[in-house]
């Protein structure tokens, strides 16, 4: 008899459901250590449990996908010292398998959008070209005069939320609107522009202050108490991640920015 695909598909997409937790939970202790070899390690197995799953049920772009993941890591394990440019891209690689899952199809090959994602994977296992010092500079374009007074700026949203996993960033800004903010959601750091709060990944919280905000005014995201102890100690508010629609878990510290905003 022989075996049709399709009869496993429920199993392996509640078990790559599982192992994309597993996944998440060891990129975001790379954000903050990316030679964390335990990480590493945990990233890998995830990563190929996947891989091996897709290979068996023909979900070709499921396969090269994690091939090119599991490479890059393994190039990583032998190569320690990277500074972490690969996340977001690692970030997009769990979050665009996970919204696959709820339509697996057998034998259809890989989409452009997953063919791009595999050339940036690849990519950072590839020394940075060496720029040319013989050419000239590309002109920069003079924009035209203005003739009609510009627009005034939109209001600044309540909250920011800086993330480099969109999945993450989107959970949290859930957890921040239940709260009555008003929000906007980035995969990298938004300028401030008054937002009274502006939540970030660790991995980014650095390039935030550098980019005007207020250590007042944010809130950094982080699952090792040796760097939320290390940002604290620079006067910023820390936390771990809340958890997925647990409104119990969000921290007093958002609960009370959102209080300030409200009318008496």
């Amino acid at each position: 008899m022989t075996l049709d695909p399709h009869d496993f598909l429920p199993l392996f997409a509640q078990e790559t459901a599982s192992q994309l937790g597993a996944l998440e939970a060891a990129l975001h202790a790379l954000e903050d250590h990316p030679d964390d070899a335990g990480a590493l390690r945990s990233a890998f197995q995830a990563a190929h449990s996947i891989k091996g799953g897709a290979a068996m049920l023909e979900l070709h772009a499921l396969h090269e996908l994690m091939g090119a993941f599991e490479d890059l890591l393994q190039h990583l394990r032998d190569q320690p010292g990277g500074n972490g440019a690969w996340l977001p891209d690692a970030f997009t690689a769990r979050d665009l398998i996970l919204a696959q899952l709820a339509d697996l199809r057998p034998g259809a090959p890989a989409p452009p959008e997953v063919r791009q994602l595999i050339m940036n994977l690849r990519g950072h296992t590839r020394p940075a070209p060496v720029p040319a010092l013989d050419r000239e500079p590309a002109p920069v374009p003079v924009p035209a005069a203005r003739t009609d007074p510009p627009a005034d700026p939109p209001a600044a949203p309540a909250a920011a939320v800086m993330d480099v996993s969109a999945l993450a960033a989107a959970s949290t800004g859930e957890h921040l609107r239940a709260l009555g903010f008003t929000v906007q959601v980035a995969g990298g750091v938004v300028p401030f522009a008054g937002q009274r709060l502006g939540v970030v990944s660790a991995r980014l919280a650095e390039r935030a202050l550098e980019a005007g905000w207020p250590a007042g005014h944010l809130s950094v995201l982080s699952e090792s108490a040796a760097v939320r102890a290390a940002w604290a100690a620079r006067g910023l508010r820390v936390t771990g991640r809340p958890v997925r629609a647990a409104r119990d878990t969000v921290p007093d510290a958002w609960v009370a920015a959102a209080l300030q905003g409200r009318p008496e």
